[in-house]
């Protein structure tokens, strides 16, 4: 018969647990509270992260709506900006067409005295338009050769350029004949006045003499 002694067996491996002593046994227990710290940690640094980035995104929404709410409040002064704007625009094209009317005006009586003064006998006229510097004649002549005369003379009359001939075209009124004719002419500016000199000037050029 054989026996095996297990008490002897159960002894050994007690011995051998206490010959390991107490410190395997903390190193053992250690080990496990620093992984569950270094987990602790990172779930931390994570939620920090995430409250950081919400906070942040937070942040540039109120920016945004702040913004969206000062472009709502400022969309009626800019309606009126461009109201204004568009006043003075229209305010300005006005004045420089009152600025081309006024200079037109001092010299609108020379030039119809001039349109009426080169006429040739058997040449008259049935509409002028003065737009800006250029005129439109409308007429009637009983030849072509009394237009031409007409033509030539309002060159020669110094307020007028660039005559030419738009065109001509024969009628007949009560059996008598006749042409129409359209002519165009440039206006010369007129030139600018000197002025006159002052006092002192005047007084000095009549000691200079």
């Amino acid at each position: 018969m054989i026996r095996i002694n297990l008490l002897k067996v159960e002894k050994k491996e007690a011995e051998a647990k206490s010959a390991r002593g107490p410190e395997a046994e903390l190193k053992i227990k250690k080990k496990v509270p620093k992984g569950n710290l270094l987990i602790f940690f990172a779930i931390l640094v994570l939620a920090v992260f995430a409250f950081l980035q919400k906070r942040a995104l937070d942040t540039e929404r109120g920016l945004l709506k702040t913004a969206q709410e000062e472009k709502k409040s400022l969309e009626p002064a800019l309606a009126k900006l461009n109201l204004v704007e568009q006043q003075k625009s229209f305010l300005e094209r006005k004045i420089s067409l009152i600025n081309r009317l006024k200079a037109l005006q001092g010299n609108a009586v020379r030039i119809m005295e001039g349109l009426s003064a080169t006429l040739p006998e058997w040449v008259w006229l049935t509409e002028v338009t003065l737009t800006q510097q250029n005129l439109q004649i409308k007429g009637k002549a009983l030849s072509n050769i009394l237009i031409s005369d007409y033509m030539r003379n309002l060159g020669s009359e110094g307020l007028f350029q660039n005559i030419g001939l738009l065109g001509s075209a024969q009628k007949s009124q009560q059996g008598s004949l006749f042409l129409e004719f359209t002519l165009s002419a440039g206006v010369v500016p007129p030139q600018e006045t000197t002025l006159e000199k002052k006092p002192a000037e005047q007084a000095k050029t009549k000691g200079a003499r």
